[in-house]
């Protein structure tokens, strides 16, 4: 079994952060081999209070349970935060979730079952995802997403570009500096410019385990966004062909 770096991207609501820590400590370490968390805050600085309080969450390396980091950027977005994790992770596979851990591990058992591929995504498309409690909004929007990328960057565009992220760190390391995005596009941005390299990203089986966020993606308004962003990654990975 090898070993993993957990990157948690946060802005301000520590709501969930706390209990996945607890998680990662108690069950990741021991179970799955994480060796190191990243709390990789991205935006305007935390508030004294809040910055106390993730400053509790850290810890060194005990045993079988990892070390926990805070590590920091101004720029906001989940991208800004992966791209943080991903330049800080000293492990040989990079795992890029969210606070609240919302497949739990079933992303990283599918990933130990699979070989350990260079790229995968936990991905809600793959035909054995449990996807019990997904709001039905959510549905729509991957899947009018999902349509949108394949008009745009083709059929061999992944199933579902917004699951979590496990890669080997070294390959994180160099698509890393091409990245542009700092919001949820960086997950896609990340496997497409992996497959224009000529790799291949597997889409892994999950559990959705808990997922108490909104999505703040709304398909109307960041549609228009959303179709320019799309063009110009499909004219930068087609300039690489």
């Amino acid at each position: 079994m090898t070993a993993y770096t957990l990157v948690l991207p946060f802005h301000t609501d520590l709501t969930s952060i706390g209990e996945t820590v607890r998680r990662a400590r108690d069950e990741g370490g021991p179970t799955h081999a994480v060796r190191e968390v990243l709390l990789a805050h991205n935006g305007v600085p935390l508030s004294p209070d809040a910055r106390e309080r993730v400053d509790m969450l850290c810890a060194p390396r005990e045993g079988s349970k990892p070390e926990v980091r805070f590590v920091d950027t101004t720029n906001k977005g989940i991208g800004a935060g992966y791209k943080l994790g991903i330049r800080e992770a000293r492990e040989p596979f990079v795992i890029l979730s969210a606070d609240d851990l919302p497949f739990g591990w079933s992303d990283v058992i599918a990933f130990e079952k699979a070989g350990r591929p260079d790229f995968a995504i936990g991905s809600k498309a793959h035909p054995d995802s449990r996807l019990v409690g997904l709001p039905l909004k959510r549905r729509i929007a991957s899947l009018t997403f999902l349509t949108l990328r394949r008009i745009l960057l083709g059929w061999g565009t992944p199933g579902d570009s917004q699951g979590s992220l496990i890669l080997r760190t070294s390959l994180a390391q160099r698509l890393a500096a091409e990245l542009v995005y700092d919001h949820y596009l960086c997950s896609l941005e990340l496997a497409t410019l992996h497959l224009a390299r000529g790799g291949s990203v597997v889409e892994l089986p999950i559990v959705v385990d808990h997922n108490p966020h909104e999505s703040s993606v709304s398909v109307v308004s960041d549609g228009w966004r959303m179709s320019r962003e799309l063009l110009d990654l499909r004219r930068r990975t087609r300039r690489r062909r």
